[in-house]
């Protein structure tokens, strides 16, 4: 957002944020501008750069459908049945009772998928890490608040990402 000239809202909402909060940041590229402007709200910033630095995937294809409502699940089914043999896929949804429901309605319909929310507890959710990553999962529902530092990880285990919002 701060390339795309939103620094100075970006900005005011850090400036009202409590000091103590953990911020995760990720990007597909990341410029040296976008660095700097980076430093600035982080403390003590951790990178982990996978491939090198300002270089897009080329292997990236994004596309985006828009739908009403009652149509977005069986886009899903459609999607997952297109590539559920192509390796691990990623639903984000954007609150936890979402991401319970549509566990429920994906379950219904045959697939092994598990959710990962802050409403599960820590030992269950490192269990689920462990079994995406481990392949025993090839489904995961998970919110996308960036306050999720494990969001990072999925990024480089999932060969598909859906936005179900």
């Amino acid at each position: 957002m701060f390339d795309m000239g939103f620094e100075p809202q970006v900005m005011r909402i850090m400036d009202n944020v409590r000091p103590d909060r953990q911020t995760v940041m990720f990007s597909a590229t990341f410029p040296r501008q976008m660095e700097a402007l980076a430093r600035r709200i982080l403390t003590k910033p951790i990178e982990v750069q996978v491939g090198g630095r300002s270089v897009v995937c080329k292997e990236v294809e994004q596309n985006v459908v828009v739908l009403e409502d009652e149509q977005k699940f069986l886009k899903l089914l459609e999607l997952l049945g297109l590539y559920q043999n192509q390796g691990s896929t990623i639903v984000f949804v954007d609150k936890q009772e979402n991401a319970d429901i549509l566990l429920k309605d994906l379950m219904k319909h045959g697939y092994n998928c598990m959710s990962l929310h802050g409403g599960i507890d820590q030992f269950d959710r490192d269990s689920t890490i462990v079994d995406f990553k481990n392949g025993k999962v090839k489904l995961l529902v998970i919110i996308i608040h960036l306050h999720l530092c494990s969001l990072n990880i999925f990024f480089f285990m999932a060969s598909k990402i859906f936005l179900y919002n």
